[in-house]
């Protein structure tokens, strides 16, 4: 029985290796799938707060048109009291909405960029490594060849 020589050692190694790029390609890969089904979620949730603010639009002028309406001087006290109130709320709450969706979406640029360079790492080096071995299996081929002749 013929021992291993460092050349099948290496390549064995080389295998291995590849097969580790591979894992980690195909991961990258499904966190690109979860990636895309959170950008849709994401979608929704904006979607969401829009009909939240077109809802208190709506509501705004509900209120202006029964503050048109004659009622009693302290009733429509209240009513202007909790419409600036309402407005208030809706400006600081829209002005800090905004501030964390940018930041968000800044983030999520980040991520995809981050992802997107592993993928392309990874492919590159399982190529790499895909022609060194090549070149390994070349060596012992012609290594096995000299052995033979002997």
């Amino acid at each position: 029985m013929r021992t291993e020589s460092s050349n099948s050692l290496a390549l064995e190694r080389s295998m291995n290796l590849q097969c580790h790029i591979m894992t980690f390609e195909e991961a990258l890969r499904h966190a690109s799938v979860n990636d895309k089904l959170d950008d849709e979620r994401r979608e929704k949730m904006f979607g969401l707060m829009k009909w939240k603010f077109d809802m208190n639009i709506h509501f705004d002028k509900r209120l202006k048109k029964i503050l048109s309406l004659e009622i009693s001087e302290e009733i429509k006290k209240e009513l202007l009291s909790l419409r600036e109130e309402i407005k208030n709320f809706n400006s600081k709450f829209e002005k800090s909405f905004e501030i964390l969706k940018s930041d968000e979406l800044y983030y999520e640029k980040i991520d995809d960029d981050v992802r997107t360079y592993l993928i392309n790492y990874a492919a590159r080096c399982r190529e790499k490594l895909r022609i060194e071995n090549s070149i390994v299996e070349e060596k012992l081929i012609r290594e096995n060849k000299e052995n033979l002749s002997k």
